[in-house]
């Protein structure tokens, strides 16, 4: 046991040193046994590959404020691609002729690859005294008519409709077997058909030998006959040791009777918070995939969406689903199909493409064991990495700044940026707080270290000229918010103490005052190391927001643009150093 386990707390020193061990032993023994019992649930999560159906353009139909246009569909469609997903839906048809139908017409007249796409049909649509009768039901009709071959053949184990008694889970597996060599005779003989246990979970609660029967059946299809798998879901109501169990029992059951390679994938409904974790546990205890929209929006309140799960695979070190799919296409997707969806926007604490999700990749670099590994948050998502300009910051930096901001000039070269550069600490000696970060503020500096300012500079600066009063009165404002904070420990110096900072400005940015990355945050703020934040020292970002982001509305437009587009990126470049 390392010495370096042993914890100096008072409760432990007043222990002999033999027992105060024995018992950090048995503490220790229990983490490591706890642990190793999810050990094969999470090596499976890193290592497996995922299979996906995409269901973003039926899912979002039943989300959207307006119904989707065709033009919609084209969009969804094309984000869909981009992400490089093989296999997805393109409708549920019914009787009337839907905006699916008409988008299919295009995609058919374009000559769309649609060897990959599947249709819903249900099992069984007519119910005769409690028992469901063999007509052909529409989406097989209509899926023959467009040519569409992959089916997802849908069905209940617990219809109020349906006498279960009568109808048996024997006839229901010979129609069953009646509509797959329907499919094979009529859409293709390579069809890849899922059925749906849509209601599994009410039923493994309720009737689990009716899940039973329908998997043992199709597990025993002769190989040549086997379909491509069984999928299911969860309408987000049981816990993930719950589903994780059914789950794992019915992969099990498929194992048993020679159906190693048949699928089973999972569908989570949101209802209490859970749809995530209930996925994941599916996923680690044998769901070989999902079937799923790329993005949240769906039905009531929405769904566990593709994205979110394939970046919590990557997270956890799996490079399988890297390499099947697109995946640094992932976050722009789901953004795009929301705002398709509803036209507004994904939330802002969305995990993974909300605006704040990568504020967590900044706020939380500080302890994240990852932050400093292969894995690149910033290049994944598609974040530019920015050079900021500091008393640090060398010629070289500097120049690269130029450019990058402002595009390349005769007058950008390294002699100038040396001149900037002592421009810099010149200022920083006189005690002036500049910021040279903005678009004003670089272009100021070089006009104080003797450059000619460029046309995109005069424009800049004097956009900012229009707007610095109305930005002003917001800096006013928050001034007045800092004040109320200023002397609550005793004295009002235009500072405040780390704690009242944090309570006053930033703890809806960073999760606890205690915590390592708010601590480390505070450091960077304090950039004079007197214990503090000065005035003078988060005006100096304020500055810089309001000229960057010149159209902000309200002075919380302002500190939300200043902690996550110049606090937080700052704080971490100087961690990382």
């Amino acid at each position: 046991m390392p010495q370096s386990c042993i914890p100096q707390v008072a409760s432990l020193k007043k222990m002999s040193g033999d027992r105060a061990r024995r018992q950090l032993e048995k503490f220790l023994n229990d983490v490591t046994k706890n642990l190793s019992k999810g050990a094969e649930q999470r090596e499976r999560l890193k290592n497996m590959e995922l299979f996906v159906l995409d269901n973003s353009l039926r899912e979002t139909t039943v989300a959207a404020i307006q119904a989707h246009t065709v033009d919609n569909k084209r969009a969804i469609y094309n984000e869909m691609k981009k992400v490089g997903f093989k296999h997805f839906f393109v409708e549920s048809f019914s009787t009337q002729t839907r905006m699916g139908d008409l988008f299919l017409e295009e995609l058919i007249a374009n000559k769309e690859d649609l060897s990959g796409a599947f249709a819903f049909s249900e099992l069984w649509e007519v119910t005769k005294d409690g028992v469901p009768q063999s007509d052909l039901p529409i989406g097989l009709v209509k899926s023959k008519k467009f040519g569409i071959d992959h089916i997802m053949l849908e069905f209940d184990l617990m219809w109020h409709s349906v006498n279960y008694d009568v109808f048996t889970m024997e006839k229901l597996c010979e129609l069953l077997k009646e509509r797959i060599d329907w499919i094979r005779a009529n859409l293709s003989k390579d069809s890849l058909i899922f059925t749906n246990l849509r209601d599994f979970s009410n039923c493994m609660e309720h009737h689990p030998e009716r899940v039973f029967a329908v998997v043992n059946f199709l597990s025993r299809l002769p190989k040549d006959e086997q379909i491509c798998g069984v999928a299911y879901e969860d309408l987000g109501k049981s816990l993930p040791d719950e589903i994780g169990a059914w789950t794992r029992a019915v992969r099990k059951e498929m194992t048993r009777r020679g159906w190693e390679d048949g699928h089973f994938i999972i569908h989570v409904h949101e209802q209490w918070g859970l749809g995530h974790s209930t996925q994941l546990s599916c996923l680690a205890n044998g769901a070989t995939g999902i079937w799923a929209g790329l993005c949240s929006e769906g039905a009531a309140l929405g769904h566990s969406d593709s994205t979110t799960m394939i970046m919590n695979m990557i997270r956890l070190g799996n490079t399988a689903v890297q390499k099947q799919y697109n995946c640094k296409a992932l976050r722009k997707a789901a953004r795009n199909i929301t705002k398709i969806t509803t036209e507004a926007k994904a939330f802002g604490r969305t995990p993974i493409y909300g605006d704040r999700a990568l504020d967590l990749v900044f706020g939380f670099i500080f302890s994240d064991p990852t932050a400093k590994s292969g894995f690149d948050m910033c290049e994944f998502f598609g974040l530019e990495p920015t050079v900021r300009i500091s008393t640090m910051a060398s010629p070289e930096m500097i120049l690269l700044k130029l450019n990058n901001v402002f595009g390349e000039s005769d007058q950008f070269n390294l002699e100038i940026a040396a001149k900037m550069k002592e421009q810099i600490l010149k200022n920083a000696a006189d005690e002036r707080k500049e910021e040279y970060n903005s678009k004003v503020g670089l272009a100021l500096l070089f006009d104080q270290a003797g450059g000619k300012m460029t046309p995109e500079m005069v424009d800049a600066v004097e956009s900012e000229m229009k707007t610095s009063a109305f930005v002003d009165t917001l800096i006013a404002e928050i001034k007045e918010e800092w004040d109320e904070w200023d002397g609550r420990d005793g004295e009002v110096d235009n500072k405040l103490s780390f704690i009242h900072f944090y309570n006053g400005f930033m703890a809806p940015y960073f999760g606890c005052y205690r915590c390592e990355d708010s601590q480390k945050g505070l450091q960077c703020l304090d950039m004079d190391n007197d214990g503090g934040i000065d005035w003078e020292e988060f005006k100096f970002y304020l500055k810089w927001a309001g000229r960057e982001y010149s159209n902000v509305k309200n002075k919380k437009e302002l500190l939300d643009k200043t902690f996550r587009k110049g606090l937080i990126p700052a704080m971490k470049d100087e961690l990382l150093k």
